[in-house]
């Protein structure tokens, strides 16, 4: 059970929670978000979008909610992400799924889980910041010429935002953390595959932030299957330095008084 626990806490910290493979593939998911639906051009430029991502990856703190659904066949798989970041080097975050919950907390190169009721020192991400890791998505998209659609105006969290769309190949970004070892699960192997990976990028109107980001896929891992995967993670409470600072969870605070480690 710990096995599977830091399993899923891996993929958790993945950057991005990106996914791969892809037909697009809806799913629903556990958080409430705007969902756009319709392509009102086919082809736009990409550099209010570029703009938005610079201005995203400077934003100094700031909370994320991240729905994972991963379908193997009959087997379903899903998780939700609660987390607060706090730049450089400072986060604080919940996994939660099925019937068990799982945290972790880090300050600086000092990192702890929390597996059940104890806390337990932990290996320190290196780069939290959660925006960087599509970044490479969307330099890829541009250096390939691929379009870029925009969709339909939506509302997310407390703004409205303009909605952008791209997919681009199999294999441009990794598997997540669990099938990263999988035979057939590397970028050369996945790039066999015909299949692709739908990102829609939703703009805040008025803040300039990227406030949601969902993958939509279909793919195929040679010893696993076929794999259909969505996410779907929304960013709040942008540099609110009352809402989104770090807190260090009071039972490790508890623990630590204790002379536990």
């Amino acid at each position: 059970m710990k096995s599977s626990r830091r399993t899923v806490l891996a993929l958790a910290l993945c950057a991005g929670l990106l996914a791969t493979g892809c037909t697009p593939g809806v799913q629903s998911v556990s958080i409430a978000s705007g969902t756009a639906t319709q392509v009102v051009s086919s082809h736009v430029s990409w550099s209010p979008l570029v703009k938005a991502l610079d201005k995203s990856e400077t934003a100094s703190m700031y909370k994320l909610q991240t729905a994972v659904n991963i379908q193997n066949g009959n087997l379903h798989t899903s998780f939700t992400v609660y987390g607060t970041i706090q730049q450089p080097n400072m986060a604080s975050i919940q996994v939660h799924e099925n019937n068990f919950n799982i945290a972790f907390y880090q300050q600086g190169q000092v990192a702890y889980q929390q597996d059940g009721t104890i806390w337990s020192p932990a290996q320190p991400v290196s780069n939290l910041n959660a925006y960087e890791g599509y970044r490479d998505i969307v330099e890829y998209a541009m250096a390939h010429h691929l379009p870029l659609q925009k969709m339909n105006r939506t509302y997310v969290v407390d703004e409205y935002c303009d909605v952008y769309r791209v997919v681009v190949p199999n294999g441009v970004v990794s598997l997540p953390a669990f099938l990263g070892g999988a035979p057939g699960a590397s970028s050369a192997e996945l790039a066999t595959h015909a299949s692709e990976v739908a990102y829609v990028f939703y703009v805040g109107e008025t803040s300039g932030y990227i406030r949601q980001i969902q993958t939509q896929s279909v793919g195929v891992v040679d010893s696993v299957g076929s794999l259909i995967m969505q996410t779907t993670t929304i960013f709040q409470d942008i540099d609110n330095a009352e809402l989104a600072k770090v807190q260090i969870p009071v039972s490790l605070v508890q623990q630590l008084e204790q002379g536990v480690q």
